[in-house]
């Protein structure tokens, strides 16, 4: 007799994820039913986020409209003093608030449109046009004709035309100077008054861009202004000459623009933290008496400017997207729906796949055989299948046959680990293909074949996959080993 009875199995065995996959693929109905149901209550959060969001509108609105028109005249400042308690501190408080804000939105209005603030200064295309100048006596005159170019009506415009900048004209005067180097030939007494005379002058045009092509352009513009003072001086001055001394354009990094940056960025952060300070230092009553008769004095402020600052007291309500909460209902009810099964795949107390036998309770696989008794149609039909295919190549009951016959003990049972029909027929198949071999109850449901077991070779266990517990196959290697029963493997039927 072939004693084989030393085994042990594991509490705890590894899951099989593309099993799992398949497992959860099949609640594919269950998956549809949670999706509307998120979207529902999506729908519903929205709502009701919808509902809360117009009221929070329509109290902004109506808060807003009082700060548009003010005072009513029948109620003076004194009167809404009154009947808001306004002390003078408070009032004082609310002045300097008030200011603040003008402050923060002049300064804001600033960074948002100076070409310095959004210029990279490390990278400043730098570009100097210098001329030597020379009119004996008339020179000053020369020199303030070639300075005043800079200052003439429509410059700005010029330059900002011709580089196709994206700024403000009032901002372009920021990107241009010109500044003049005199040479004090000698000096002469007018009553009494020593004046210089300056007999030769160098005038220097500095244009600075954030790229070549903007800052040639804005050269050209100056070029052009200093080709016609040229002629016209030509013209007029007898000893006049002009010399162009340097026309060029380089690429620097400008610590000036660095620190202007830097200076305007911090002088905004305390603007607005000063005035956000006080701001929140006062009341619900106190901030209706200031929307009333302070902000109500330059209500209408630029779009852009009153979606930058996010520090008014009124903050104007988050719009609600109805995508947003469909997307967050379902992802949500998935993600029950994925926990919910996950938990209940991980509990189920039956045999899941035909790897188990082997992993969990290290018995050898004799055979896996895989039925057709319950073929099902459509996606159901074809996730069984795939389900099926990811558990192996199923055998054919000759081939179980033939290795049971391959072992050469004549006298085995084969035991049954469940009441299927599908389980029953076939073992009763597997037995007829193979000489000796017995089919038989289990041991933990049938005391009298304990003997018979222990006589024989031993026992082979048949059992079903979703059909057949752990806890049946434990109990049965419990007795087989109490019972010095050689179990000599396992035939798994899907």
């Amino acid at each position: 007799m072939n004693e084989n009875y030393n085994y042990s199995y594991e509490d705890e065995a590894e899951i099989n994820l593309i099993d799992l996959i398949f497992y959860l693929l099949n609640q594919w109905k269950m998956l549809i039913v949670a999706v509307l149901i998120g979207a529902v209550i999506g729908g519903a959060i929205y709502v009701v986020k919808k509902s809360s969001a117009d009221k929070a509108a329509a109290a902004l609105e109506a808060e807003m409209e009082d700060a548009k028109t003010g005072v009513e005249d029948d109620e003076t400042v004194e009167e809404l003093k009154e009947q808001y308690q306004i002390t003078e501190d408070v009032e004082s408080n609310m002045e300097l608030a008030y200011q603040y804000r003008q402050l923060y939105r002049k300064q804001l209005e600033y960074n948002q449109n100076s070409p310095i603030m959004m210029m990279n200064p490390s990278a400043v295309y730098s570009g100097g046009l210098e001329y030597y100048v020379s009119a004996e006596y008339d020179t000053g005159m020369v020199a303030l004709l070639y300075q005043n170019i800079l200052s003439e009506s429509g410059i700005l415009e010029e330059l900002k035309d011709a580089a196709d900048l994206p700024y403000k004209e009032q901002y372009i005067r920021e990107l241009v100077s010109c500044s003049v180097s005199r040479e004090n030939d000698s000096s002469v007494n007018i009553n009494s008054d020593v004046q210089n005379v300056y007999r030769t002058a160098v005038i220097t045009f500095t244009v600075n861009a954030p790229s070549e092509v903007e800052c040639e352009q804005m050269l050209q513009v100056i070029r052009d202004k200093v080709s016609e003072i040229d002629q016209q001086c030509l013209d007029t001055y007898e000893d006049y000459s002009m010399t162009p001394v340097n026309d060029s354009i380089n690429l620097v990094a400008s610590s000036d623009y660095l620190s202007r940056q830097k200076s305007n960025t911090d002088q905004l952060n305390t603007y607005r933290n000063t005035m956000t300070n006080l701001e929140n230092g006062f009341t619900e009553d106190e901030k209706a008496y200031y929307n009333r008769v302070y902000l109500s004095r330059d209500y209408e402020v630029e779009e852009e400017t009153e979606a930058a600052t996010d520090t008014t007291v009124a903050v104007e309500p988050e719009s609600v997207s109805l995508v947003k909460w469909l997307v967050i209902g379902i992802f949500l009810m998935c993600v029950v729906w994925g926990g919910y099964y996950l938990v209940k795949y991980l509990l189920d107390k039956n045999i899941k796949t035909p790897d188990e036998m082997r992993s969990r309770y290290g018995l050898p696989l004799i055979g896996f055989i895989k039925t057709d008794t319950d073929v099902k149609k459509g996606l159901d039909g074809w996730l069984n299948q795939m389900r099926s295919k990811s558990w192996g190549v199923g055998d054919t009951t000759e081939n179980v046959g033939d290795m049971i016959k391959a072992l050469g003990l004549p006298h085995l049972l084969l035991c049954m680990e469940g009441d299927g029909k599908k389980l029953a027929e076939t073992a009763d198949a597997v037995c007829e293909c193979t000489k000796g071999l017995e089919m038989a109850d289990s041991l933990s449901r049938n005391g009298d074949l304990v003997a018979k077991a222990k006589e024989g070779d031993g026992i082979i266990l048949a059992v079903e996959i979703g059909k057949t517990t752990y806890a049946e196959i434990e109990r049965e290697l419990e007795i087989s080993k109490i019972q010095k029963v050689a179990v000599k493997g396992v035939i798994v039927v899907a």
